[in-house]
């Protein structure tokens, strides 16, 4: 494997035997895979954040329910009572 360096570009090589072009730019790599991971967890914090509220919204609305519930039986306790 022959590398020529690109014109132009200090950080790129030119692979001869079958015309790639590489990046030699170790720090940039590895800015690229610190982004990436920094993304990916973010994702996955967004995720479980979306999850979270999901479950909060459901219990809010069971007790809800078991309010209106509370609250009717309540209503028919009173009217018996009269």
């Amino acid at each position: 494997m022959s590398l020529v360096k690109v014109e132009g570009f200090e950080q790129y090589k030119k692979d001869t035997a079958n015309g790639g072009v590489i990046n030699t730019d170790k720090r940039s790599f590895e800015n690229y895979k610190n982004a990436r991971l920094f993304a990916l967890q973010r994702s996955t914090e967004q995720r479980t954040t979306q999850e979270t509220v999901i479950a909060m919204q459901s219990e809010i609305n069971n007790i809800k329910s078991d309010l209106s519930d509370i609250k009717s039986i309540l209503t028919q306790l009173l009217e018996k009572g009269k």
